[in-house]
C-alpha cells in the first residue's frame, strides 16, 4: 500500500492531505503482465486490516488471480510512504512484522505452479524476514525442477553485504532465465558499474537473459549466445511520479520473453512500458500501461539519445 502527500503539497513536510494507492512491486508486477496480456496470480499473505481489503479489492478489479493471497489474523498490510523534497523521492517503509514476513514454504503450491508460465520473484521477498527469504528460494528451485521460466528482480531496499539474502540473491541469478536489476543494483551485486560488463558479469553467473535498467535512458541487455550487450533507449514522456516503473518494465520483459522476441524487441517493448508508468500518479489505474498505449509509443513515440 502506498501513500503519497496531495498534488497540491511542493513537498512532504508542507503536505495537509495523503491518498492512499494500491501499489508495491509485486502487486504492479502481476497487474502490469495483465494489462499487458497475460493471466497473473499473486502469492503472498495479507492482514486483516482495511488496507489489505483496498489492496486486495485492487487486484481484483485489475483482474489478477488473488485466490493465492492468504489472510493472516491481527496482522497488516506493508506500508510505504513516498517523501518527496526538492523533486526528489524517498520511500519510507513500514513493513516490520507485517503479514507478508510470515510467508512460509508451504505457500507454495507445487501443483499449481506446473501449471504457470514463468514465475517472477522481487528480491524485496528475501529481504523482510528469514520465512520470506526462505520461501522465494523454495519457490525458484520448484519452478526450475518444473521447468518453468524464473524471472528475478533483485529490487534491493537494504543492501545485502554479507548476510544470508546475499547468498540467496547469487542463488536466484544462477536459477533464474530472466535478471533485470537497476544499474545501482547490478554493480551491489557484480562490483561493475559500467552496465555493459555488468550485464556480463550477471549473464555469466547463468540466466538467460539479463537487462540493466538505466531508468529514463532505457536498459541494456545481454542474452544467452549474443556476443555483444545492446543499448535499448528509452522513450521521451512527461514525467509525474516515478515509482512502479521498474516493476512494469520487469513485467513488460517477462511477457516479452515468453512472446520469444529477440532482445531489442523485448528491450523496446519494456522500455514503453516502463515510461508510461511514470506519467501519471501511483501504480495502478492510469499509471498502469495497456497493449494499446505501448504500441502507441513504440509506433510514435521519441526515443530518447544515447
Amino acid at each position: 500500500m502506498e501513500f503519497l502527500a496531495a498534488p497540491d503539497a511542493a513537498t512532504t513536510d508542507g503536505a495537509r492531505r495523503w491518498r492512499q494507492y494500491a501499489g508495491g512491486g509485486p502487486a504492479t508486477y502481476a497487474a502490469a503482465a495483465v494489462r499487458c496480456g497475460r493471466q497473473a496470480a499473486l502469492i503472498t499473505r495479507v492482514g486483516d486490516d482495511c488496507f489489505s481489503e483496498f489492496m486486495v479489492d485492487a487486484l481484483t478489479h485489475e483482474g489478477v488471480d488473488v485466490s493465492g493471497v492468504r489472510r493472516v489474523a491481527g496482522r497488516q498490510i506493508g506500508l510505504c510512504f513516498h517523501a518527496v523534497t526538492d523533486g526528489r523521492t524517498k520511500l519510507l517503509f513500514h513493513r516490520r512484522d507485517s503479514a507478508a514476513t510470515t510467508l512460509e514454504p508451504g505457500d507454495i503450491d507445487a501443483g499449481r505452479l506446473a501449471t504457470a508460465a514463468a514465475l517472477h520473484v522481487p528480491g524485496t521477498v528475501m529481504q523482510i524476514s528469514p520465512s520470506a527469504r526462505e520461501t522465494a528460494r523454495h519457490a525458484i528451485t520448484t519452478a526450475r525442477d518444473l521447468g518453468v521460466v524464473v524471472s528475478f528482480d533483485p529490487n534491493i531496499r537494504t543492501i545485502p553485504g554479507g548476510t544470508e539474502a546475499a547468498a540467496a540473491f547469487e542463488e536466484a541469478v544462477a536459477c533464474a532465465d530472466l535478471v533485470m536489476p537497476t544499474l545501482a543494483e547490478a554493480t551491489v551485486i557484480t562490483g561493475k558499474q559500467n552496465p555493459e560488463d555488468a550485464a556480463r558479469e550477471l549473464r555469466a553467473r547463468g540466466p538467460k537473459l539479463v537487462a540493466v535498467t538505466l531508468a529514463a535512458q532505457g536498459c541494456v541487455m545481454l542474452a544467452e549466445g549474443d556476443a555483444h550487450p545492446v543499448h535499448c533507449p528509452g522513450y521521451e514522456v512527461d514525467v509525474v511520479e516515478v515509482t512502479g516503473a521498474g516493476d512494469c518494465h520487469a513485467a513488460a520483459m517477462t511477457v516479452g520473453y515468453l512472446a520469444g522476441w529477440d532482445p531489442p524487441r523485448i528491450g523496446a517493448f519494456a522500455n514503453a512500458a516502463g515510461a508510461l508508468a511514470v506519467t501519471a500518479v501511483g501504480h495502478f489505474g492510469d499509471a498502469l500501461p495497456t497493449l494499446a498505449r505501448i504500441q502507441a509509443l513504440l509506433d510514435h513515440g521519441r526515443r530518447r539519445s544515447p
